[in-house]
Order: C-alpha cells, then structure tokens, then sequence
C-alpha cells in the first residue's frame, strides 16, 4: 500500500479539509477492491486489515508535509502556525533582553564616567606622607617648595617668620602640611593661598581634633568642598563665607590668622571646649551676620567693636563669663537676637540697651548675676519689635527679693528661662 490512491473530484470543487475525508473514504474502498479480488480466502479478516490500513494511510498522510495534491494539510498548517509564533516570541524576547544588557552597560559607563561631576564626599583626603619631620626640628627646611610658601605668607602679614621658627608651632605645621602634605599642592601665586593656609591654622591650633580631621578638614579638595563646615558665596563659588564647627571638641583659642577670611557672614563655634577671646580671629570680619559662641569656656566677653554694626545674631550663652554687660553691644544697631544667659554677668542692666537696639525681637538675660530694675527704655520695645525678654525676675523665698524687678507680661515676657 505504499502507492497513494487518487481521490474523486466533483465539479472540480474540493475543500483542504474535505480532502483528507474523501482520500480516508477512497483509499478504503479501493482497498476493500484490492483485498477481494486478490485474496478471496481471508474475507473473514479483510474488515480489520481494511482498518489497519486505512489508520496507517491516515498517519501517512499527516506524517509528510504535503498530501497527494502538494498541499500542506490543515494539521501541519496550524502545526506551522505555531511553530513560526513560538520562535518569534523567542527572537522577541532574545532581542529584548539584548536591548536591556546594552542599555545597562551605557548606563554603568555613564556613572563611572569621570568626567561627570561628583558630589562632594565627607570622606578627608589623608595627606600623602608623614609630615612630622617638617616641624620636629629646629632646622631650617630647605625646600624650594616650602620656601616660597613661606615667604608669601610673611609677606601677607599673617604670620612671621619667627613664628615658622619655632618648631611644632601651629604655624609651622600650617606650612608644612601646605608645603608637602596638601594633596591640592597650590602654588604661591594662587590667590586663595591665604584662605586656605587660615583653615589650616585653625585645625593645627586648636589640638588638632580627629573628628575634624576625619570629616573633611585638610582634604585634598578646594577649601569650599569641606562641607558642612565650609561654605562659600554663591557669587564666587570660592570665598568662605560661612565656618560651622560646632560640636567638634575644639580646645584652645582661635588663631589670629583667621582674620585673613574677611568676607565670613556666619560663624558658629557652639558646643566646644573653646577659651581666650575671639577678637583677633575676626578682626576686620566687616560683613559677619551671625556669631554663635554658647557652651564653650570663654570667661571674658569677646570684644567685638569693630564687627558688631553687622551683626544679627549674638549668643554667648552658657559659658563661664563675668563682668559687666560689655559695652560694645551698645554699637549693635542691627541685632535682632541676644543671648547672654547662663553666665555670671553682674551690676545693672545699662540702660542704652534700649535705644541703641531698635531692632532687637529676643533677649535672654536670664540665669546670671544681674540686679536692679529693668530699664524703661528696654520695656519700650515691647510695643515696637522686642517679643521675647527674660531676666531673673522670679521672686527668690528665701530673701522675698528678685534679682531683677521687671513685671509681667508688661514688661519681661518670662521670667528665669525662654519663651
């Protein structure tokens, strides 16, 4: 039965799915022929080797991609169908995951890319040798180098040359970590030569604090990176403006030659073990707006005469400073908020308080050794811009006396603590 039988056609019309019906129905009735004619003696099998047979022609002809008539059979067009569907998914999916591998790589290269900037990080850059042989000795350096830094800086007046004699001064270890342990290695043409050797100075002399050091300070970036503790103007990007070292175990005392960075309008110092005065620091500091001095040591109140007509902000709260209310406050004509609590501040409150800060909205004078009565010319400004005032001014039981005769709410806005 290898030779297929032709199947009839009626009025030339015949249908892909009719086809594999007639051919079954043909293909068995030819054979049923055959089986008589040749083999009259099995006529009591031919009933199941008919069937055998035409099962076995079925499978032929959906065994073979075309039947008698060179057609694809239905089967095997839906057997295609599906064959072509499922490799083009595959493709899609192939070509898919390839877009997505390629787009990840252009976007890893994009990051690691250097030439796009970089946030600036905490992270301090350690200098690159060991710098202790610089100003261990009493020798004179010989370094061209060193050198020439140092004559620069004689030359600005900031430090002397006796100072960079002597060894393991705070200026000699200035000079030397910006001779040979800066990892930025300026030139002494470089106008910020200055400020950046000020900032040094201020590391060096006040005990040279590890948490400083490890936050940024002395890294080996522009002195405007040392963020949070320095800021610069918007306008330069290069000037230090603003210096926020609170809370970094400072010890010791400012160093004059901070007074190098003349264009500071914030300073906060607060929550250090600083002492001595911060005059000569912030001399010539024309356009400081805030100076934030509370919880350190100082024990005489700072005299800040010629940087106080712009100043804003005053605290120099909880320190250990006696005296009198210092008189340089009276040339704060701008300052909106002072705090000279928790001190030991003694005598009358000086009545030119009153007048000479028109713009004052917070005093705090609480917690201190002051006595008498509260000047009239300060309870005045309660009705123009003072908000908050506070003075000792509870009753005290033991002697039936307040410290400071000021009334309630007429006058003081509290007594003995903050609003």
């Amino acid at each position: 039965f290898g030779i297929a039988q032709p199947v009839p056609v009626i009025n030339n019309q015949i249908s892909d799915f009719d086809l594999t019906a007639e051919y079954e129905q043909s293909y068995a009735s030819n054979l049923t022929n055959d089986y008589w004619g040749t083999q009259p003696n099995q006529h009591e099998n031919s009933d199941a080797v008919i069937e055998a047979e035409v099962v076995s022609a079925h499978d032929d002809l959906f065994t073979y991609d075309f039947d008698v008539f060179g057609k694809l059979n239905p089967k095997n067009w839906r057997t295609l169908f599906i064959s072509c569907s499922v490799v083009s998914f595959i493709i899609i999916i192939s070509l898919s995951a390839a877009l997505d591998s390629a787009k990840n790589k252009n976007t890893a290269n994009e990051t690691t890319d250097p030439k796009q900037p970089v946030a600036p990080t905490l992270s301090p850059t350690i200098p690159p040798v060991d710098i202790s042989w610089c100003f261990n000795s009493t020798e004179y350096v010989e370094n061209v180098r060193y050198a020439s830094l140092r004559s620069t800086l004689v030359a600005s007046g900031l430090s002397t040359d006796t100072e960079f004699a002597t060894d393991d001064s705070y200026q000699r270890k200035s000079l030397c970590w910006l001779a040979f342990g800066d990892a930025l290695q300026i030139d002494k043409s470089d106008p910020f030569i200055e400020q950046r050797f000020a900032l040094a100075t201020l590391f060096y002399s006040l005990n040279e604090p590890s948490k400083l050091l490890s936050s940024g300070w002395l890294s080996g970036k522009q002195e405007c990176a040392w963020t949070p503790m320095v800021e610069c103007d918007v306008r330069t990007g290069s000037t230090v403006s603003k210096l926020n070292i609170s809370g970094f175990d400072l010890q010791g005392q400012l160093p004059k030659e901070l007074s190098s960075l003349r264009y500071v309008t914030h300073l906060d110092l607060s929550k250090n073990v600083l002492n001595g005065g911060v005059t000569r620091a912030t001399t010539g500091w024309s356009e400081l707006q805030e100076l934030r001095l509370a919880n350190n040591r100082f024990e005489t109140a700072p005299e800040l005469m010629d940087v106080m007509s712009s100043v804003t902000y005053f605290d120099v709260s909880a320190n250990n400073i006696t005296g009198e209310i210092p008189v340089f406050l009276s040339f704060a004509s701008n300052l909106a908020y002072l705090d000279i609590s928790s001190n030991s501040f003694s005598s009358n409150i000086p009545a030119y308080m009153g007048g000479n800060l028109p713009l004052l909205e917070s005093l705090y004078m609480h917690s201190n050794d002051l006595t008498g009565k509260m000047p009239q010319s300060i309870c005045n400004l309660r009705n123009v811009s003072l908000k908050n005032l506070s003075v000792d001014c509870g009753v005290a039981e033991e002697v039936g006396i307040s410290d400071v005769s000021c009334d309630v709410p007429q006058c003081c806005s509290v007594c003995n603590g903050y609003v």
